[in-house]
């Protein structure tokens, strides 16, 4: 019994270790599937839905709406559509137009590209933006912003509109320029343009004409090699150069600051107009389109030019013409300045109606409102008597 109860117990034990064996294997062999959990068990996935707001700015004007919020000079992406949206398109036209009107240019500056980077296909405030432009900026960088214009899907009357600007400010300028004899004004009014056109007869033509007024022959040459050397124009043109040269000589041995001033010198030029001496310069009072202004007589002044603070006082209460901006050189360097048309200006029995005239910086003129240029004097026989401080025009 005891052998067979061994023999049974080790054929048990033997059983279960390969039973358990066989387990085992099926386990490690045996690919167990999980069902997936979704990570986001236990979160909020509820997606916020955008809480539509009212704009604060719907019913306010757009001159408050500029100077309430300052925040899109910083981050002038943020809240453009809904500062500017085309509901209210006809409401910034006009308070635009208005600001044009009035020369509040910084409140243009700072609305017209905001509101352009949002609507840059919008012609009415582009061709806005280039009247801005004519104000702000040199006045042949403005017509060639204009001439850039024509690009754009204008409407008929509106490429009329730009093309016919162009042309009007253009061949303005020019007339008037050449009046005023401003001839550095001239060329770099033009240079820039030709560039743009190098084939414009006109264009060709005023520049020689400022090269050849300035005694510049290599550059008038330059210009008119585009042209056919016996033009009759260009001919005339060449000949500036001959006649300048004479007209300088003349000059120079007919000192308009004079020497010793005769009693018939005095008696042909008219009557004496008396002067105020600083110095080594003479002050003269003038009326300017009707306002008295002094004006520091500087025959080497092509263009008459006045001070920023007077032009401002009369501003106000004077109709004048915005002509345009040019570089022009001072003492102090080229500084860009705008030039406008005053209806006269007048001194003692004399005048000269339609007179262009400069603004400039002239804080340092502490005994006058500007200086007294060559366009305006160049129109008379003038002659200072330095030893009696007069002025006679005739």
């Amino acid at each position: 019994m005891t052998k067979m109860h061994t023999t049974l117990l080790l054929l048990l034990i033997a059983s279960l270790v390969i039973n358990i064996y066989q387990y085992t294997e099926r386990i490690d062999t045996t690919t167990i599937y999980l069902p997936e959990r979704d990570i986001t068990e236990g979160l909020d996935t509820k997606r916020e839905e955008p809480v539509e707001q009212e704009n604060p700015d719907a019913n306010n004007s757009l001159d408050d709406l500029l100077a309430r919020d300052r925040s899109y000079q910083i981050e002038p992406k943020q809240h453009i559509t809904e500062k500017f949206t085309l509901d209210r398109r006809e409401a910034y036209l006009a308070q635009t137009q208005r600001w044009l009107a009035a020369q509040e240019y910084a409140k243009i500056d700072e609305f017209l590209p905001l509101y352009l980077r949002q609507h840059p296909q919008d012609i009415d405030f582009l061709l806005l933006e280039a009247e801005y432009i004519i104000h702000t900026s040199l006045l042949s960088d403005a017509i060639i912003h204009y001439q850039s214009l024509l690009s754009l899907p204008l409407s008929a009357a509106q490429q009329e509109q730009v093309q016919q600007t162009v042309t009007r400010l253009t061949e303005e300028t020019i007339v008037q320029l050449k009046q005023a004899n401003s001839w550095d004004i001239l060329a770099q009014f033009v240079e820039p343009l030709l560039q743009v056109s190098p084939t414009s007869r006109s264009l060709i033509l005023a520049l020689a004409t400022a090269y050849a007024r300035q005694q510049q022959a290599n550059l008038m040459e330059n210009v008119l090699a585009s042209i056919r050397y016996d033009d009759p124009q260009a001919m005339r043109i060449r000949q500036l150069i001959e006649r300048t040269d004479q007209s300088i000589t003349e000059s120079n041995r007919d000192s308009r600051l004079s020497e010793p001033f005769s009693d018939s010198s005095r008696l042909s030029a008219g009557p004496p107009i008396a002067l105020q001496k600083y110095g080594d310069q003479y002050v003269v009072p003038t009326r300017l389109s009707g306002h008295q202004v002094n004006f520091l007589i500087d025959t080497g002044a092509s263009t008459t030019a006045i001070s920023r603070q007077k032009f401002k006082q009369l501003f106000k209460t004077t109709v004048i013409k915005f002509v345009g901006q040019f570089n022009v050189q001072t003492a102090n360097g080229i500084v860009r300045s705008p030039m406008y048309q005053f209806a006269s200006l007048e001194i003692a029995n004399v005048h000269v109606k339609n007179i262009n005239i400069m603004v400039l910086p002239l804080d340092e003129l502490a005994y006058s409102d500007g200086l007294l240029g060559m366009n305006f004097l160049r129109e008379f026989d003038f002659r200072i008597d330095q030893q009696n401080a007069q002025l006679y025009l005739r």
